[in-house]
């Protein structure tokens, strides 16, 4: 009996050592912007789609999307601009094609991405509809110092400092926020904060509903481990290794606090963020909302599969309640 007791608690040691090392070890590739494994294996692991590019029809979207956002990128009225703030020095591109609108967007980028890649060509669709725009690269991210990655929990803080830019630039601004993937839990942990009444509606694109359960999700399709007991020592650590909780790091929880219309976008085809979290995001906000589900369409490329259907059913949306 005594060597069984023995044997037990040696394999609890085991456990707990090995579930401190993942927790770690998985803290360290997710929330760190220098991270060698990350670059050379875990980016393929966690996010498979963008890895597997051909010639299908959708990768021939792709590229004239592509084309369309880098040559709006560079158009004249198009400049950058910088944000100084808790010691770092952020990005964003500043394009204002038409100086009397005072209807404005800020596009929010994705995870371990950047403003002009995911944002570039949905800049260009809403200038065809009259607005200006503002896309920021997220610390940690692109342009932007910093090498701890908020994980859209800490960028809601430095998002409310980019809506005071544009109101800086124009007080009267009609303002919606667009965000994709992390941008789109940027823009719904956003959305519980104290905003100005110049934010008048949320797009957003397959946003996860808390930080917990995204890591939880990728943990068992990318890593094959369980959550538990890993993810609950990460949430300890990562409070004293990056100074936020990933439980309190939730879409659902600050969306009970938004009152603003909001559009919910997801592809039933995407292996990073499970397209169920919609429903979460979706159950949890208190404004009107409406929901737009593309069959089949991976992460963030909704706009690939079905470009048409997906910028007349955001403009028929935001011409509608904002």
């Amino acid at each position: 009996m005594k060597w069984i007791v023995l044997i037990l608690i040696i394999l609890v040691i085991l456990i707990i050592a090995v579930s401190f090392y993942a927790a770690n070890f998985f803290l360290n590739v997710a929330l760190f912007r220098d991270n060698n494994w990350y670059d050379k294996t875990g980016h393929k692991m966690m996010n498979p789609d963008n890895f597997n590019k051909g010639k299908s029809k959708y990768d021939l979207i792709e590229e004239e999307q592509n084309q369309q956002g880098d040559e709006f990128w560079q158009e004249g009225f198009a400049k950058d601009h910088w944000l100084k703030t808790d010691g770092e020095n952020l990005y964003s591109r500043l394009i204002i094609p038409h100086p009397e609108s005072k209807k404005w967007v800020i596009c929010v980028h994705g995870y371990r991405s950047y403003g002009k890649r995911d944002m570039a060509f949905v800049a260009s669709k809403f200038s065809e509809q009259q607005y200006n725009i503002l896309i920021p690269d997220l610390r940690a991210h692109g342009k932007s110092t910093g090498n701890i990655i908020g994980m859209g929990w800490l960028d809601r803080l430095d998002l409310l400092k980019w809506i005071q830019e544009v109101i800086d630039i124009e007080q009267a601004a009609e303002i919606i926020l667009f965000g994709g993937s992390m941008g789109a839990a940027t823009v719904m942990m956003t959305s519980g904060e104290r905003l100005p009444q110049n934010i008048k509606g949320l797009v957003v694109d397959c946003g996860y509903s808390s930080v917990y359960d995204e890591f939880g999700a990728m943990l068992r399709s990318a890593f094959k481990l369980p959550a538990f007991p890993i993810l609950t020592i990460a949430d300890l650590l990562a409070k004293k290794k990056v100074g936020y909780s990933l439980k309190d790091a939730s879409s659902v929880a600050q969306l009970t606090k938004n009152h603003l219309p909001t559009l919910f976008i997801h592809g039933t085809g995407d292996k990073f963020v499970p397209h169920q979290m919609l429903y979460q995001n979706m159950e949890a906000s208190n404004g009107v909302k409406e929901s737009l589900i593309i069959e089949k369409a991976p992460h963030l490329s909704s706009f690939i599969y079905e470009p048409e259907h997906y910028f007349d059913t955001v403009f028929a949306f935001v011409h509608r309640y904002c």
